[in-house]
């Protein structure tokens, strides 16, 4: 033979192992049988609707021992699942088996069937069981943010938010996937319990919560609300003491309004005592004036709330001399003696003598009243009689008289019947007026 034909032998002969065992190894996935398979439609629900596929099958083998997977393919509305089982069997046993696929929605569902040797990764089998209607025994994840609080949130309400999910599907088939959360001020948990918002802070809110299963359903849901500012704070002053002793029960007290959290507030106090004086107070919604001093204290209170909103209220509060007895606490408390206003004694009132209870100094009262009387008598008198002879005085002096009119510097005065100008002083002396010096004289009453 030929060297040429000598080593086409030889290259024969090297693969020949080679091509017997591929040989071997694709002819061997056929001792694996599907001896029987059907698809059926079941009503498990018992409701008159069918809702689940069931894939039938019986496998065999010529073989002491078959490794293999049954593949299943649901497709419904685009979507399709694929369902496994894998087994080991023997020629002596046949394996037989079934899968249900529960529906997910309603319509037409396509089945098919593959069935693998999975030594030689092969498929041995491939079957299409046609279309089946089907009603959704399955829900597919769904989720929902339930609002648990009033129309109107102000900062501060109750408010909690329920979060709701179901997804029978991945429950069913073993692949719930994950929930995720957005648009909280702060992380909320990954589980599905409620959330509290009654601590967040004014604001719109818009919440997404999104979720995707193992095997591709997904869904989402959103919530708005919004969380409002309060309203400025509304409250009166509760007072109990104005108008009472020092030392006898007194309290200023804020009384909020409905829709006015104190817990929420910051109170200060300006407080001003009789002597103009600032009263410390601490930031309470109550102060203790037992023991302010006698007069009027000026009270002032802001509530400022945690936005920054203000409302002030004002009490102008009075507290009376304490009765005789009063505790060194008291008095002391009470301020100086020398500042406090006189009591009203009410019906045990007793008029005091305007200028005392001494019978001289009463005299002297009538003495002075009785003076001023008789002085305004003869200036009257003097008036009018100096009309009454205008006419018949023409003496020495009279032109001079009259044209001069003496300044009595705002003292009494008067013209007696000779024309002669007088007035009287405060302690009694009387002046007359020399018309030739234009000048006030002295009146010495001589003895």
């Amino acid at each position: 033979m030929s060297k040429r034909i000598v080593g086409i032998l030889a290259i024969l002969l090297f693969f020949a192992p080679f091509a017997s065992s591929t040989a071997l190894a694709v002819g061997d996935g056929f001792h694996i049988t599907v001896d029987n398979s059907r698809a059926d439609r079941l009503d498990l629900n018992n409701d008159g609707d069918s809702d689940t596929i069931r894939v039938v099958y019986l496998l065999n083998t010529t073989s002491h021992y078959a490794e293999v997977a049954v593949q299943v393919d649901v497709e419904h509305a685009g979507m399709t699942l694929t369902f496994w089982d894998n087994t080991t069997f023997n020629r002596t046993t046949p394996y037989f088996s079934s899968q249900d696929v529960e529906a997910w929605g309603d319509g037409s569902y396509s089945v098919r069937m593959k069935v693998w040797d999975t030594e030689s990764n092969m498929i041995v089998h491939s079957e299409e069981f046609g279309d089946f209607d089907l009603m959704a025994s399955l829900t597919q994840p769904y989720l929902r943010l339930d609002l648990e609080a009033s129309g109107t949130i102000f900062l501060g309400d109750d408010c909690i938010i329920e979060r709701v999910f179901l997804d029978e599907v991945g429950e069913r088939y073993d692949a719930i996937g994950t929930i995720s959360l957005t648009g909280t001020p702060w992380i909320a948990p990954n589980d599905l319990s409620d959330i509290d918002c009654s601590n967040w802070p004014a604001n719109d809110y818009h919440l997404v919560m999104f979720y995707r299963n193992l095997l591709g359903f997904s869904t989402e849901t959103e919530l708005h609300f919004t969380i409002h500012t309060l309203p400025p704070p509304i409250f009166t002053l509760n007072v109990t003491g104005d108008n009472d002793d020092v030392g006898s029960e007194c309290v200023i007290a804020i009384e909020p309004s409905i829709g006015t959290t104190m817990a929420l507030m910051s109170v200060q106090w300006d407080i001003t005592d009789p002597r103009g004086e600032t009263l410390d107070a601490p930031g309470f919604t109550t102060v203790d004036c037992r023991l302010w001093q006698v007069g009027l204290s000026k009270v002032r209170v802001t509530v400022t709330s945690s936005e920054g909103q203000s409302t002030m209220g004002a009490f102008n509060l009075v507290r009376l001399p304490p009765q005789s007895g009063a505790s060194s606490e008291v008095l002391e408390a009470a301020g100086p003696v020398n500042m406090w206003p006189d009591r009203s004694l009410g019906e045990e009132y007793e008029p005091t003598p305007f200028m005392g209870n001494s019978e001289l100094t009463a005299q002297a009262i009538v003495a002075l009243i009785g003076l001023v009387v008789a002085i305004l008598l003869g200036v009257i008198c003097g008036v009018l009689w100096n009309r009454r002879t205008s006419e018949e005085m023409v003496t020495y002096g009279e032109a001079s008289s009259m044209e001069i009119e003496p300044d009595t510097e705002g003292l009494p005065s008067y013209v007696d019947p000779t024309g002669v100008h007088w007035r009287q002083h405060p302690e009694g002396n009387v002046d007359w007026f020399d018309t030739v010096s234009g000048q006030w004289v002295s009146y010495q009453d001589e003895d």
